[in-house]
C-alpha cells in the first residue's frame, strides 16, 4: 500500500502552524521542525505592540480550531497584541489543540535540505527531479537525524539573523570585540535592569527601519525620565520625513510611530541628535578598563566625526538564512536574497502601504526545486513589508496548488464542499513589529 504523502515544515511561527493546519486535511503526514519554542521570534520583541488588530493575525482555520477548544484569544478583535500576547493567546493554544498535538518538534534546528541521492547539479529545472524525496538532516542536543518528506515548507523566518552595522552592510572593524555593548533588537525599557543600562548614558541608535523608530521613541521617552541620558541617532537615509506616512492610515499604531520618529529624526528633542546620511566607520574598546565607553567613528557627509557612548542599539535589519538549501535549485534574488519571482513582483510594487499588496500566485511562491517552497518573512528576504496575514495568504494559496484545485477552501473542504466561487477572498492576516519587525510590521 503506498504511504501517504510526507510534508516536512521548518519553522512553527504563525505561517508555519498555519501550515500544518493545511496539510492535515489533505491527507499529508506532518511534521514540524521548530529550532527553538513556537513563536520563539515573536517572542524575541514580545513586549513591542503589534500595528495590526488581533482579527488581521488569526486565521479563520485557528480561530475554529481554538473556539472548538472553548479558546477565545480576544475579546475585541480590533485591539492590537503585544507581541506576546499573541503567542500565548493564539500560538501556544493552537499548538495544544489535537489537530496539532504532537505535530511540532521543538529545540530541533534544521541544518540542510537535500535530495534522495541527488546533487544540486544534477537534472537542472527537471521536474523529474520530485521523484526522490527530500532528505532533512535535523540536529536536537547532540542527536542529528534524517527525516524524508516529498514537500518541504521553508518558514523560519529572519528575525534570528541581524545584519552587520558597519559601513555598506559588513562589519565595523571593531564591532565584534564590542558585542557586550551592542543590542541588536528593541531593547524593553519597561524592566527595570534594561532600562538601568540606558538610563544617564550616552546611546547610539542605529537603523531607519520600523524597529528603529519604536527604539527612538522609547529611548526618547527614557530620556525624559533621565535627562542625563543622550541619545546618538545615525541612519543612512537624507530623506525627510525619514518615514513615509499612508494617508489616513487605517493601521492608527503605525501611523502614530512614524509621526513620532519623524519629529525626532528632525531634531525636535534636544536629547536625540540625528545624523542623516551617516555610517559607522568604526567601534574601539579602550582596553584599560571593562567599563569604558566605545569610541565610535561616524562617517557623514564625507567627514569623519568622533563619538564616545556607552551603548549601541543596532537595529540595522535582518536576512535569510540561505545555507539549509544550498543543495536545492533555489533560485534567488541578488538583491533582496528572497525567492527571485516573488522578489521581482515585490520590487515591481509602488513600495508604499504594505497592506496594499497583491497575493502573489503559487507560481510565484515556486522554485526550480520542485516541492520546496520558501515562505512567510524567509519568502521576503530583506524587504521589511511582509505581514503575517501575507504568509497566511501565501499557505492557502501553496496548498491549493498542492491539491490541483485553485478552488480549494479548507474551511468549506472539512464539511466535504468546495466554494463555488474561485479566488475566495483569504482570511485577513498580519504580524507584528516586524522589519521583521518589532513594531513594524504587525
Amino acid at each position: 500500500m503506498a504511504h501517504r504523502r510526507r510534508l516536512l515544515v521548518i519553522g512553527a511561527g504563525p505561517v508555519g502552524l498555519e501550515a500544518a493546519l493545511h496539510a492535515l486535511p489533505l491527507g499529508y503526514e506532518v511534521r514540524v521542525l521548530e529550532a527553538g519554542r513556537v513563536g520563539e521570534n515573536v517572542v524575541s520583541w514580545g513586549h513591542v505592540p503589534m500595528f495590526s488588530p488581533w482579527e488581521m493575525n488569526c486565521s479563520s482555520q485557528g480561530l475554529g480550531i481554538l473556539g472548538r477548544q472553548g479558546v477565545r484569544p480576544f475579546a475585541d478583535g480590533r485591539a492590537a497584541p503585544t507581541g506576546r500576547e499573541y503567542v500565548a493567546r493564539y500560538l501556544l493554544p493552537l499548538r495544544s489543540c489535537p489537530p496539532l498535538l504532537g505535530i511540532v518538534q521543538e529545540r530541533t534546528r534544521v541544518v540542510a535540505v537535500s535530495r534522495d541521492a541527488t546533487l544540486k547539479q544534477d537534472r537542472p529545472g527537471d521536474r523529474a527531479r520530485a521523484l526522490r524525496p527530500f532528505r532533512v538532516l535535523a540536529e536536537s542536543g547532540v542527536r542529528q537525524e534524517i527525516h524524508e518528506a516529498e514537500v518541504v515548507l521553508d518558514v523560519s523566518g529572519t528575525y534570528g539573523r541581524t545584519r552587520e552595522l558597519g559601513n555598506g552592510g559588513i562589519p565595523a572593524p571593531g564591532e565584534k570585540e564590542a558585542a557586550t555593548c551592542i543590542d541588536r533588537g528593541v531593547p524593553d525599557l519597561e524592566v527595570p535592569r534594561v532600562a538601568a543600562r540606558f538610563a544617564g548614558r550616552t546611546i547610539l541608535l542605529v537603523g531607519a527601519g520600523h524597529s528603529a523608530a519604536t527604539s527612538a521613541v522609547a529611548l526618547a521617552a527614557l530620556a525624559s525620565r533621565h535627562p542625563r541620558t543622550r541619545i546618538l541617532w545615525s541612519f543612512r537615509s537624507t530623506r525627510v520625513p525619514l518615514y513615509p506616512r499612508v494617508p489616513e492610515d487605517p493601521l492608527t499604531r503605525r501611523d502614530a510611530l512614524c509621526a513620532g520618529a519623524n519629529r525626532l529624526a528632525q531634531g525636535s528633542d534636544p536629547r536625540i541628535e540625528p545624523y542623516p546620511g551617516s555610517f559607522v566607520e568604526s567601534i574601539a574598546r579602550p582596553r584599560s578598563s571593562a567599563r569604558a565607553r566605545l569610541e565610535v567613528i561616524l562617517k557623514t557627509g564625507g567627514r569623519l566625526r568622533r563619538e564616545r557612548v556607552d551603548r549601541i542599539v543596532a537595529n540595522v535589519g535582518y536576512t535569510p538564512d540561505a545555507s539549509i538549501h544550498s543543495e536545492l535549485q533555489v533560485h534567488l534574488c541578488y538583491a533582496t536574497c528572497g525567492p527571485i519571482k516573488l522578489a521581482a513582483a515585490l520590487l515591481g510594487e509602488d513600495g508604499g502601504d504594505c497592506l496594499s499588496q497583491v497575493q502573489p500566485s503559487a507560481d510565484r511562491l515556486s522554485n526550480p526545486e520542485p516541492g520546496f517552497y520558501i515562505l512567510g518573512a524567509k519568502s521576503y528576504g530583506r524587504n521589511s513589508t511582509f505581514l503575517i496575514r501575507a504568509g497566511l495568504e501565501q499557505i492557502r494559496t501553496v496548498f491549493a496548488a498542492l491539491a490541483g484545485d485553485p478552488r480549494l477552501d479548507l474551511d468549506v473542504a472539512r464539511l466535504g464542499h468546495r466554494p463555488k466561487r474561485a479566488g475566495a477572498a483569504a482570511p485577513a492576516v498580519r504580524p507584528p513589529g516586524g522589519d521583521r519587525v518589532p513594531a513594524a510590521r504587525g
